[in-house]
């Protein structure tokens, strides 16, 4: 059949059988020999410090392997990537480990791990750690974190600003002016777009498996990015890239969501290289509605100037984007992304 035949078929989707007939394969369907589950302990909190952490009940807990919090994974496991370390980022600014150490930053952000034989006593054992927090004041509003008394995520940085982009307006001040001398139009206006949470319908998921004799990490992820996930989580673990392989199995959704590496696969990858044996966490509804990276949250202040018979002219933009309390992949890369082709009159 010719494309010209193609265009307008009602052509039948090689994927639809299995989809619909229940014989798809997602990341928690990964069954294999040995398998043990992980858990995340997340702070209640959307700012505070962390005191202490007492892990010794859920360690003793029949069925438990390990406890792990940041100090376990210090020197081991590498931070989170970023993608584009500009302004404050390549300073340190949202750079994080997987787990919390010291602060957390987020209602969600991860403070612990355990790992058990089956995923009920995982979460009982989890529920057994005592995390002592100072609350502290929290931001959410992306306007009210640029005034000078906000709360700090960072006080070394003595500011919530990661970065910024300030291209020259001598150009566009002189359309604006030309366009007023001419008798036109400058129209302002404040628009919002708010944060919202992609809830694909499948949540995240990670089995990892690591195996000894060949130095080799398996990682079933349902992820958006295999390759980059491979090569990163590869550097991150200390592993070269040829010995790490990333399956992408079903995915039940992703919507962008699924375009970062994650704390937890690299836990989890962690985790199977330390015990030898295959490591599985599913992420639950609560967990993604907290953990999983939002979107969008951003404000923009615009100005119009237009022609009297209506032909635009020129734009301004002075655009505000709420980065979250770390850098990810795609959160960043996004404003990015976006910032400089505005900036540069694209």
């Amino acid at each position: 059949m010719g494309i010209a035949a193609l265009l307008g078929s009602p052509i039948k989707r090689r994927e639809d059988p299995r989809l619909i007939t229940g014989q798809a394969t997602y990341v928690d369907d990964i069954k294999l020999p040995g398998m043990v589950h992980m858990a995340v302990l997340r702070s209640p909190y959307g700012h505070a410090r962390i005191t202490s952490i007492n892990t010794e009940a859920a360690r003793t807990h029949p069925g438990v392997l390990a406890v792990y919090t940041a100090q376990d994974l210090k020197g081991v496991v590498g931070n989170v990537p970023i993608a584009v370390p500009l302004g404050h980022i390549a300073n340190g600014m949202g750079v994080h480990g997987p787990l919390a150490e010291g602060k957390v930053r987020f209602y969600g952000d991860p403070v612990a791990v355990v790992i058990a034989e089956d995923r009920y006593t995982v979460r009982d054992a989890r529920d057994v750690i005592e995390v002592d927090y100072e609350p502290l004041p929290a931001v959410v509003d992306v306007e009210k974190a640029m005034q000078p008394d906000a709360p700090l995520l960072y006080e070394e940085f003595q500011t919530n600003v990661a970065f910024s982009m300030h291209p020259p307006t001598d150009a566009i001040d002189k359309v604006f002016e030309q366009t007023k001398a001419d008798g036109g139009v400058v129209v302002k206006a404040r628009l919002v777009n708010q944060r919202l949470a992609p809830c694909a319908m499948e949540t995240r998921g990670v089995v990892a498996e690591y195996r000894k004799a060949g130095k080799t990490l398996t990682l079933w992820s349902s992820s958006q990015i295999p390759h980059l996930l491979r090569n990163l989580l590869a550097a991150t673990v200390g592993l070269p890239q040829h010995h790490v392989r990333v399956i992408v199995p079903e995915v039940g959704g992703g919507f962008g969501s699924k375009l970062n590496v994650y704390p937890e696969e690299l836990v989890a990858a962690f985790a199977t290289m330390k015990l030898g044996r295959p490591v599985k966490w599913i992420e639950d509804r609560d967990e993604n509605l907290a953990a999983t990276t939002h979107g969008r949250d951003r404000v923009d202040y615009i100005e119009v100037a237009a022609s009297k018979d209506g032909r635009v002219t020129g734009l301004k933009i002075h655009g505000m984007s709420d980065l979250g309390a770390y850098c990810q992949l795609l959160t960043d890369l996004m404003m990015i992304g976006l910032g400089f082709p505005v900036s540069c009159g694209s």
